[in-house]
């Protein structure tokens, strides 16, 4: 009898231990990154003085075992008060991570053309802001980005970046002539197979060919997070001497399929 408790309590407790193993993996996996769903890849224009909605954004809520992000994504850090809705970034820990950040997918794959958003940058060293397109093996691809991104340690620069099956040549700093972090301003990049053209206010600051980097080719997600990374990234982004909490703020995301004529954020958007 005593053996047979002793299997009974053993098997409760495996059974337990695969609650709590499958309960963690769920939250830490990359598969609970956003379900697979690559939509039509067609032009939108959504400003949120109108709305915000799961039917177009997914918020993410998961964190990750990164070496890289010190950061889980958190609902809750998600504000939508229209026109626009925050993300924050705060010392509240996310375990496995001592932060908490936050991060909004359109929902859908896209591909070439151009892509804008209306934002004001978060301020504080050690805090990112961002807008860009991105996938990865998560989904079957190779790690293609194209980034617009805001260091919060120097918020009169526009940092743009490129990753092209996993590989890239380096930051490209455009200077500003205002502080992103205290305006709203208009960001947004152009994408054709050959080059990738980006724009602040509708004005070009920024041209890269496929003579002077290779060009990312496959759809990708429409993403806008804030977060902090490593202490291999301090010399990137500075320590995480951040106001508690900061926060990025967005008014407008629109894309504008290669070939089409369809509305977008500089329509409306008045400098």
């Amino acid at each position: 009898m005593s053996r047979i408790r002793a299997i009974i309590t053993v098997s409760i407790v495996c059974v337990l231990a695969a609650i709590i193993l499958i309960s963690v993996k769920s939250r830490t996996s990359t598969s609970t990154v956003l379900s697979p769903d690559r939509g039509d890849g067609a032009s939108f224009n959504l400003s949120f003085r109108d709305s915000f909605n799961g039917e177009d954004w997914y918020v993410s809520d998961f964190t990750l075992k990164s070496t890289f992000f010190r950061v889980g994504w958190i609902p809750a850090n998600v504000h939508y008060h229209p026109p626009s809705i925050s993300l924050e970034l705060n010392r509240k820990p996310a375990p496995p991570q001592p932060f908490s950040g936050a991060e909004v997918q359109k929902r859908g794959f896209y591909g070439h053309g151009r892509y804008e958003v209306v934002m004001q940058a978060a301020p504080g060293s050690g805090a990112v802001s961002s807008f860009f397109t991105h996938t990865d093996a998560t989904f079957g691809d190779p790690h293609d980005e194209i980034d617009i991104e805001f260091l919060g340690k120097n918020t009169r620069q526009l940092h743009a970046n490129i990753f092209t099956k996993g590989k890239t040549r380096g930051s490209i700093y455009i200077d500003l002539p205002f502080d992103a972090a205290e305006e709203v301003h208009l960001y947004a990049f152009d994408w054709q197979p050959d080059k990738i053209a980006w724009y602040v206010d509708d004005k070009l600051v920024k041209t890269v060919t496929s003579r002077d980097r290779p060009i990312p080719e496959t759809p990708g997600r429409i993403i806008m997070n804030i977060w902090t990374g490593t202490s291999q990234q301090y010399s990137w982004h500075g320590e995480p001497t951040f106001a508690d909490p900061t926060q990025a703020s967005y008014y407008c995301v629109s894309f504008r399929k290669a070939g089409d004529a369809s509305p977008q954020c500089s329509d409306t958007f008045i400098k």
